[in-house]
């Protein structure tokens, strides 16, 4: 009787684990003529974005999170060429761009990735 108890809070506990999981969605990946790249990480809690260029132009992710759809947030990086810039954790990345900063002139942007 005991070892059928332990069973069933056993296979209890594993059922609401899994429904407490969230859905596993694929990280998204952006980036912007060899000037920079940008990705989602750690289940798209995370951005990070890469400068790809020697050019003193700085590099940054814009993306919008789950739980606030209509702000838009922008992760820079400023500290040059094969570096990256992280992101701390949030609510899940709904799609994401590179930007490029230029000294003159308009900033560039990619394609907003999903």
């Amino acid at each position: 009787m005991r070892m059928k108890a332990v069973a069933m809070t056993v296979l209890v506990g594993a059922s609401v684990m899994a429904m407490a999981a969230p859905a596993s969605a694929a990280e998204i990946y952006a980036s912007l003529d060899g000037a920079g790249k940008a990705r989602t990480w750690d289940a798209r809690t995370m951005v990070e974005v890469c400068d790809g260029e020697t050019d003193n132009h700085s590099v940054a992710g814009e993306y919008y999170r789950s739980a606030n759809p209509s702000t838009l947030l922008t992760k820079w990086n400023h500290t040059g060429s094969s570096t990256c810039a992280s992101s701390g954790y949030g609510s899940n990345v709904m799609k994401l761009r590179v930007r490029e900063q230029q000294i003159a002139g308009e900033d560039r942007y990619g394609s907003w990735a999903y």
